[in-house]
């Protein structure tokens, strides 16, 4: 049965873990182990903080992804209304219909 002190230093710690990268948080439980005289290794805990740098990493990969994605379609946009939405779409049914690098090409020289 746990105590109610116990309790208390359990919520706020967890509470103190709320603000900690991943990387910190491991670092943190790991020390937090050793006062329970549970020992995590070095290697274990460097695995860990891998681990959690990769996940951070292809999360921040995919966010770029996504901005790029928002970036390329706002600039569509722009460049549909500039032009109109009729012109844009027939300047892009004839850049298929004569392959779009011989349209871009032909389109590059006499700009």
């Amino acid at each position: 049965m746990v105590s109610k002190v116990e309790r208390e230093r359990a919520e706020a710690s967890d509470k103190k873990r709320l603000d900690l990268t991943p990387q910190m948080d491991i670092i943190w439980q790991s020390n937090e182990t050793r006062g329970l005289g549970l020992m995590v290794s070095k290697v274990e805990r460097e695995r860990a903080a891998l681990e959690a740098a990769e996940k951070e990493l292809a999360e921040r990969k995919k966010k770029l992804a996504e901005l790029e994605q928002e970036e390329a379609e706002k600039q569509l946009a722009r460049l549909v209304r500039k032009v109109g939405q009729d012109r844009a779409i027939q300047l892009l049914e004839l850049a298929v219909k004569v392959k779009p690098k011989a349209a871009i090409d032909a389109l590059t020289k006499l700009g």
